[in-house]
This record gives C-alpha cells, sequence and structure tokens, in this order.
C-alpha cells in the first residue's frame, strides 16, 4: 500500500504544492475520468469513519459526513443511491513525525467484493489508499484538513480502478494527470496489462521532474517498450540515483537492442559500486540469454557512463 504524504497550502485547494519526503499529491484540480458502463455501476459505500488521538475523538458522525460529502465527486463510488453495496472504513489520526511536526494520517479500506478484489489484483493493487498530511504552517486543524485527505484518499482508489478496468485511451488520459501519484499507478497497471501500444506515452514520463514518476515510467518500459527506446531512456538516465540506475539496468535487459547492450556491458566493465556492477552484470546475462549477441561492434552507448 504506497503512502501519499502532501502538503497542503493553508485554505487553499489548487495552487502551487511543495514536495515532502519524494512523495506528494498535487492537486485537486483533476481531469475528467472515466465514469463505470451501463454494466458497472457506481459502488455505494456504507462507511465507518473512526479517530484515534487528538481532535480526533468524539467525531465520528461529522467524520462520516465527511467521507460521504467527498464521495461527490468520485468515480466508482457512492454514499447513496442504488447499485452494489460495500462496506468501507475511515481511519484518521494526527500524530507528530520524530521531528516533531504534526501530520494527518488517513487510511480509507473498502471491502471489495469478488470482481471488484479480482480486477485490482489483476494490477497488483487492493481497494485501499493511505495519505499523510503536512500543512506548510505545521498545524494540523481536523475540520479544515480531514475532508482534503479523505477526498485525495478516494482519489486514489478511484485511479486503481480505472486503471484496472478502463481501455488504453481512458488509462493513457491518466498519465497526463497533473498528480504524480495518479500517474504511478496507471504506470504500474499499463506495465502489468502489457500496453504495448502506450510505450512511446510512458517513454515521454522517463524524464519527469518527480524522481519516483521517471523510476516508475523506466520500470514501465522494461516490460512494454522496446530497443527503438534504449537510446532515449540512456541520455535521461539518473545513475547518481542508484534506485534509477537499478530499474534502468533491468529496463535495458528487456528492451535489448544495440544501444542497451553497449551500454550493459559498459556498466558491468566499469561500474565503481559493486552491487550495481553485479545488477549491470545479471541484466546484462538476462539480455544474453534471450537475444544472440551480434558481431563485436563498437556502439559507442557507453560514454557518459560513470568512469
Amino acid at each position: 500500500m504506497r503512502a501519499i504524504v502532501c502538503v497542503v497550502p493553508n485554505r487553499r485547494r489548487c495552487g502551487p504544492w511543495r514536495w515532502v519526503f519524494g512523495l506528494l499529491l498535487a492537486t485537486a484540480c483533476r481531469e475528467p475520468t472515466p465514469t463505470p458502463t451501463d454494466s458497472e455501476e457506481q459502488y455505494v459505500l456504507t462507511v465507518e469513519a473512526s479517530g484515534r488521538g487528538g481532535g480526533g475523538r468524539g467525531q465520528g458522525v461529522w467524520a462520516q459526513e465527511v467521507v460521504r460529502d467527498a464521495l461527490s465527486d468520485s468515480v466508482w463510488f457512492r454514499a447513496r443511491g442504488s447499485g452494489p453495496q460495500l462496506s468501507a472504513s475511515v481511519v484518521y489520526e494526527e500524530r507528530e513525525l520524530e521531528s516533531g511536526i504534526p501530520v494527518l494520517r488517513v487510511q480509507l479500506t473498502i471491502d471489495a467484493d469478488a470482481k471488484l478484489a479480482q480486477d485490482l489484483a489483476s494490477i497488483g493493487e487492493e481497494a485501499e489508499a493511505y495519505v499523510e498530511l503536512e500543512n506548510r504552517d505545521q498545524t494540523i486543524d481536523l475540520r479544515r484538513d480531514l475532508p482534503y485527505a479523505v477526498e485525495r484518499a478516494i482519489s486514489i482508489v478511484d485511479t486503481k480502478v480505472t486503471t484496472a478496468r478502463g481501455d488504453e485511451s481512458e488509462v493513457g488520459r491518466l498519465l497526463e494527470d497533473k498528480d504524480p501519484e495518479v500517474i504511478i499507478v496507471a504506470l504500474a497497471g499499463i506495465r502489468q496489462r502489457r500496453w504495448r501500444a502506450l510505450g512511446d506515452a510512458v517513454f515521454a514520463l522517463t524524464d519527469h521532474q518527480d524522481p519516483r514518476v521517471a523510476i516508475a515510467a523506466v520500470h514501465c518500459l522494461g516490460a512494454i517498450g522496446g530497443p527503438e527506446h534504449a537510446p532515449g531512456m540512456l541520455r535521461a538516465a539518473r545513475l547518481a540515483d542508484r534506485a534509477h540506475a537499478n530499474r534502468l539496468y533491468e529496463a535495458l535487459a528487456n528492451l535489448g537492442g544495440e544501444h542497451a547492450r553497449g551500454f550493459l556491458e559498459f556498466a558491468a566493465r566499469n561500474e565503481d559500486d559493486p552491487e550495481m556492477a553485479d545488477i549491470a552484470e545479471r541484466a546484462l546475462a538476462h539480455l544474453e540469454s534471450v537475444e544472440p549477441a551480434p558481431l563485436a561492434t563498437d556502439s559507442g552507448v557507453g560514454r557518459g557512463h560513470r568512469q
């Protein structure tokens, strides 16, 4: 379950956001998302909300109303009406980080029916989301902040369902979202569903300003891309970032081609970090196991790697 950490400017819903811990939810100003088909009605949620610590005590009724209000903007879920019935829980807690900064933590868990659980499992997800919210003024006001955190949690579960049930064009549009967490969920689904037609759209994200999105795009491209994507991936490589380099080596092993092979050969010989050299060697071995070795040539693709 991914943790979503966001820093929220006080009393604003759309505007410039600041990053914390490398994780963010960026905006409530979202692009329109697909709506369920006639055969896929919105789920009606019966929600139990409870709080732990600080101002969270004794506000269960109000918190349940907060969830109901947030569901009014949901794609796949609603608080009232007809449709399949599901139960859900929202648990929120005010607490301090080790640094002393107060945060609001919200966990949304939906008891999925068999179909929803199966659909989400197909992309390696579950009907849940965890949000950790921090304000710029380093205060937590439950009345102000809980509605936003709940809204974000519901949005992420919505994104998971769309990624599992949508078609290529619907999920491809999620890659244009302003919210990095939405993009990451979509990339994971695209990788699981092996949608090669989205290879170029995924490739465009390999130099995304959010390092988490860039890493996820590289990982995804390793499953759906082709040798033609290797040169561009190498130009956008962030080799000082171990996580990025790790995913890059793995992706190149799957993409294959002259540029991928040349780079991995160079990295296996010249990587200073023994662990990363081992990863490069294993990636090269994998590539060689599925792709015959070409005649010896100097492609030059290794130049620019760490010396």
